[in-house]
């Protein structure tokens, strides 16, 4: 623990690239959506490699870590550790990280984090995470050792987490009263945190000391501000004129990009949404971040969705030819929109099973029957989807004749599902008893029958109003007789 704050010796210079880094960032966000944390956590690790100093996409990851931890991940694997492994100290902190994602309830993990952290002279993040630390490290009930303690204390003091480090080191001090370099530790690093939170250590820099606290004052009452617009048309003027001033200054920069199209929306007038979608479309152009592109295109969507609506109102109150074709044309014309986009989704995102699955739905209704299927197994490797996925697969197969794979797919689903969705489970059991009853026509199939006449007796007890239940019922025992 003596270890800790240890800077490195060596003479590689370290230049972030934020660009690259939030392109990973990007695809991780999708990963964890659909819940694909594995992967994300890969991702995240990859843009932290690149650049590891937002404290924010830090903590995002925690949280993400969290959900990971509650639904029973498992620890990183030697395997796993390995590929994210390397030899700087950014490769080494971001292991630590990656190990820590894994088991993120760990405090002995959260403190190599840390540690690495220091090391790869990231101390805004190793300040960040004190109060996470301290209270991973008591979590279980028992007072922490003099000895652990003191590590803490000294770990703190690297990251520069002042009031933290004093925190441990006074109750270090308690533990071991007679301590007398520990105290004279203590004292001095009071007077360092007065120094730097006074902004004395700066008062020769431009941004340091007095002017940096009164700019700080004046970006919280902004912030304030943002926060606050509880419909006053006023405030929402200047959030939207300062998003767009920022923007201005920073041509380049997504945050900027993102946070004047936030405010835009949030303040979604129809000039404001069209404003927000040319911002998007600016900023994919000079950072090529897909999400922007990907943001666009939704607008875009939802700006055609909105038109095909009115043109239904209209032919609901006044019927015409030429406006019917124009109807049928606009929803033929965003259907294949929709497919162009998800299958470009789809090739940026090629892990994204969520993309795939939407990608899938989109063939259904243009008939792409092949683009479909393919869609939905990939679609079926992501737990959350397993379902539903498997349920869209099986009716492609029975719809091209298939009902082996069918029947095979249904079965499948119901298992996966184990009873916990009533309506999800008497839909896939339709599904199911179709393909069987086709496949025992098909084969002349007495038993295939029986099964299907079982499942069919077992929706109409359960619910006899259930689509065409009475029929197929009817139906059954004609098949049954006649193959018997």
């Amino acid at each position: 623990m003596a270890l800790f704050g240890k800077k490195s010796k060596s003479t590689e210079v370290f230049l972030p690239d934020p660009e690259k880094a939030n392109a990973w960032f990007d695809r991780a966000r999708q990963m964890a959506e659909s819940h694909n944390f594995e992967s994300a956590f890969a991702f995240f690790a990859s843009g932290f490699k690149l650049d590891p100093r937002d404290v924010a996409i830090h903590k995002e990851v925690l949280q993400i870590a969290t959900t990971y931890y509650n639904r029973g991940g498992d620890k990183a694997t030697n395997k796993q550790i390995k590929q994210v492994d390397g030899s700087t100290e950014i490769d080494k902190f971001v292991t630590a990280l990656f190990v820590w994602w894994h088991d993120v309830m760990n405090a002995k993990h959260a403190m190599k984090a840390v540690s690495a952290a220091v090391n790869a002279e990231q101390n805004d993040f190793g300040a960040a995470m004190a109060d996470t630390l301290l209270s991973l490290a008591s979590k279980d009930g028992k007072a922490l050792t003099y000895k652990e303690l003191k590590s803490l204390m000294e770990l703190f003091q690297s990251a520069g987490a002042w009031d933290q480090a004093i925190k441990v080191g006074q109750a270090a001090l308690a533990a071991k009263p007679e301590d007398a370099v520990l105290e004279r530790a203590l004292n001095e690093l009071a007077a360092e945190r007065a120094m730097t939170q006074g902004g004395y250590d700066q008062m020769g820099t431009e941004e340091g000391g007095f002017k940096k606290f009164v700019k700080d004052i004046d970006k919280q009452r902004e912030l304030e501000e943002d926060e606050s617009l509880a419909g006053s048309a006023g405030s929402a003027e200047r959030v939207i004129a300062r998003a767009k001033k920022e923007l201005e200054e920073n041509p380049n920069s997504p945050d900027a990009v993102s946070a004047y199209v936030k405010v835009l929306k949030k303040h979604a007038s129809p000039e404001n949404i069209k404003l927000a979608f040319q911002v998007l479309m600016h900023g994919f152009k000079v950072t090529k971040q897909y999400r922007f592109r990907m943001e666009a295109a939704d607008i875009k969507i939802s700006m055609a969705a909105n038109q095909i609506l009115q043109l239904e109102e209209e032919l609901a109150s006044s019927p015409d030819e030429a406006l019917q074709e124009k109807y049928d044309s606009s929803i033929a014309e965003l259907r294949a929109f929709k497919k162009q986009e998800y299958q470009e989704r789809a090739a940026n995102y090629p892990t994204d099973r969520k993309i795939r699955f939407q990608l899938g739905e989109l063939a259904i209704e243009d008939g792409d029957t092949n683009l479909a299927m393919e869609c939905f197994q990939k679609a079926k490797d992501e737990p959350r989807l397993r379902v539903r996925a498997g349920q869209e697969l099986g009716r492609c197969f029975a719809s091209e004749g298939w009902y082996s794979e069918a029947v095979g797919e249904f079965k499948e689903s119901i298992k996966a599902l184990a009873g916990s969705d009533n309506d999800t489970e008497l839909s896939l059991r339709y599904d199911l008893m179709q393909s069987l009853a086709k496949k025992a026509e098909t084969d002349d199939n007495i038993d295939l029958a029986k099964e299907a006449m079982v499942i069919c007796s077992g929706i109409a007890r359960k619910d006899i109003s259930y689509r065409d239940i009475r029929d197929c019922r009817r139906k059954l025992d004609d098949l049954v007789k006649k193959l018997d």
